[in-house]
């Protein structure tokens, strides 16, 4: 039985390196906490495609002006209501869209009903996303006939074949496993 269990393992640890891999991150939330007398933290650092959201736990109104593009008019701003425990309205975010937020330093200034009150440091850094393309001069499918060039190496056949072989081997792993277990 412990050398079906080891086998089982085995054939688990071989389907995988036939699966393709991938890695990602997904985007964070930052969280900065107003008091009633300090923001905390006072500096933050993001990535671009994160979120900032403030969270009001004072018994005052909060506004947050942010700057953009350095011409000194506020672009984008959100507000927040005194906190209320029953109400989500203590709280505002900024999304940071690349779009619209280069990578760089940042201020945002926190009004207290209307009164410049403290000022956060944010700094945006560059979410690189960029991937090595093919090598200059290269051309896509050039030579291949139409029925070659549906079918790349690589590609879904090849993921499909390596599929099918992962659930036949499992399949036959679970097979043994229950004609051994009836003996």
């Amino acid at each position: 039985m412990i050398e079906m269990r080891v086998g089982l393992v085995a054939a688990l640890i071989a389907a995988s390196f036939f699966m393709p891999l991938a890695a990602a991150h997904g985007a964070n939330d930052f969280a900065i906490i107003l008091r009633s007398s300090s923001m905390q933290p006072n500096e933050a650092e993001v990535l671009q495609n994160d979120s900032v959201t403030f969270y009001n736990v004072a018994d005052v109104n909060r506004t947050i002006r942010v700057d953009l593009d350095g011409d000194g008019v506020y672009d984008q701003r959100c507000e927040t209501a005194p906190y209320n425990s029953s109400s989500v309205k203590d709280e505002c975010s900024f999304m940071i869209y690349a779009e619209s937020w280069v990578a760089g330093n940042y201020l945002l200034d926190v009004f207290s009903n209307d009164t410049l009150w403290e000022t956060l440091n944010l700094t945006v850094i560059h979410d690189y996303h960029e991937e090595l393309g093919p090598p200059s001069g290269y051309v896509f499918n050039e030579g291949a006939s139409e029925g070659q060039g549906e079918r790349g190496e690589g590609g879904v056949e090849d993921s499909l074949r390596n599929l099918a072989i992962f659930l036949l081997t499992c399949s036959a792993l679970v097979w043994l496993a229950r004609r051994n277990g009836d003996e």
